[in-house]
Parts: structure tokens; sequence; C-alpha cells
């Protein structure tokens, strides 16, 4: 049984897809109820539930009613997220500090409020979607900040939870073509070739799902610039002030 917030489009209803065409009880979770209603009539074991992660109460009803009508919960996948736009100052502080309650505080509500009922699902998984953007500081302040706590956050709650059988997976995606990040900057140059789908990172959630670890990069050669950015800093921020996001936005 398998909980997905930010289910409506993108990441979060390609991994709803293949997590029910799997056979998992699937309660796909986001703001558009009318996305959602498509989805579950489309896909039988597919539950459509309404909630926004910015809102406790809402989060808590939700682990309520996943208690109440399946009794566990295996896989807890924190996708719902927002871009965010540039930080230039005081008229952006309102954006930003959006950006971090739904990307950050977002999964860590989502974690408080089914924490026992994985516990006692275990063993059982929560995959963060992060970003590669987490681990490099490229483009929206805000975006890049909350990403970064999102891995913080998963990496020091994965070393207390797994001795309650909870594995905590930070899964860090690249450029992913979706409604919500079209890439639209990155696909003007000629690294618009490793723009990725919805689809591979849902098979990226599948796999860490599977195999229990608990950091994935999506695709995997983002990982030599994460290892270049703390071995060589001064080659990797030449190579970084060069990227079209380095200005701060994703236009």
């Amino acid at each position: 049984m398998a909980v997905v917030t930010g289910a409506s489009s993108g990441i979060g209803e390609a991994t709803t897809r293949r997590l029910a065409a799997l056979g998992m009880t699937v309660v796909a979770v986001a703001r558009r109820e009318q996305r959602l209603t498509a989805l579950a009539t489309e896909l039988p074991n597919v539950v459509a539930h309404v909630a926004d992660v910015t809102d406790t109460d809402q989060v808590d009803a939700l682990a309520d009613r996943v208690r109440r009508e399946f009794g566990a919960c295996h896989v807890l996948v924190n996708n719902a997220g927002v871009g965010g736009g540039p930080f230039r100052g005081r008229d952006d502080l309102d954006d930003a500090l959006r950006t971090l309650d739904v990307n950050t505080a977002g999964p860590i509500r989502c974690m408080a409020a089914f924490a026992s009922l994985l516990e006692e699902s275990a063993p059982s998984r929560v995959v963060n979607i992060g970003s590669v953007a987490g681990k490099l500081g490229i483009g929206p302040a805000g975006y890049a900040a909350s990403k970064f706590a999102l891995v913080g956050f998963s990496e020091a709650v994965g070393l207390s939870w797994a001795s309650r059988g909870v594995t905590v997976c930070q899964l860090n995606p690249g450029f992913i073509d979706t409604e919500g990040f079209p890439q639209s900057q990155v696909k003007r140059t000629p690294a618009r070739r490793i723009v990725g789908r919805p689809e591979d990172v849902a098979r990226a959630v599948h796999e860490v799902i599977r195999s229990g670890r608990t950091e994935r990069t999506v695709p995997s050669f983002y990982r030599a610039l994460v290892v270049l950015r703390h071995v060589a800093t001064p080659v990797y921020r030449a190579i970084a002030s060069r990227i079209p996001r380095a200005s701060g936005s994703r236009d």
C-alpha cells in the first residue's frame, strides 16, 4: 500500500501509475480534485485524496484515513513541490518561504503524520523526491535551499528510523520535463538532450522501493558534478557559472 503526494501530474502521476501497474493500492494525493478523480477512474487500485501538504490538519486527516481504511502504509512518496522564482530582495521573500513550506515542511509534515503507521507496517519505505539542485545550489535560491534541507532531513531521519524498520531515501532528479517544471531554459541550450521524463524518475522510485537504497540520483551521471563540487570547488564554480540557471531563475 503506497501514498504518493503531488500525484496529479508529472513525477507524482508517473509514479502513481507505475506503482498501480505493479498491483499496489495507491492513495494519490494532490490539490487538484478533478485530475485525481480522472486518475482514480482510470486505475481501479488508485484512491484519490485531496489535500494540501502545507496544511498540517489536512495531512493528519490523510494519515488517519489511510490507517482507518487500509491499516498500513508500506511506501510514502513525498513528491509535492513547487519551483519558486529568483531571490533578489524583499519582494521575493514570500515566494521563497512558500517554496520552503511546500518542498521541505510538506514532506516533514507527511513523515510526522505517517511515522507510527510506517513503523507498524515495517519493512517500509519513505522516498523523498529531492533534486540535484539540493546538492549543487544552482537555480532559484528558495528552491535550492528547500531541496538542500530535504536532503539533510532525509539523511538524518534515515539514520534514526532505520532501527524502526523504515528506510528513508533521498531521490534526486536532474532536469525532468514536467508541467510544473517544463525546463524551457535548458531546452534552449545544447544540454537539452539530458532533459529526462517523469517516467525515468518513476522507474527509480520503483528501484529504491525494491532495493532499499537510501540515495539515488536520476540520471546517475549528475553525481560527477556533485563530486566535483566537493573535490575541485573552483572548477565546479567556473562550470556552474555558465549554466543558464546560475542567474537564479528558470526562465
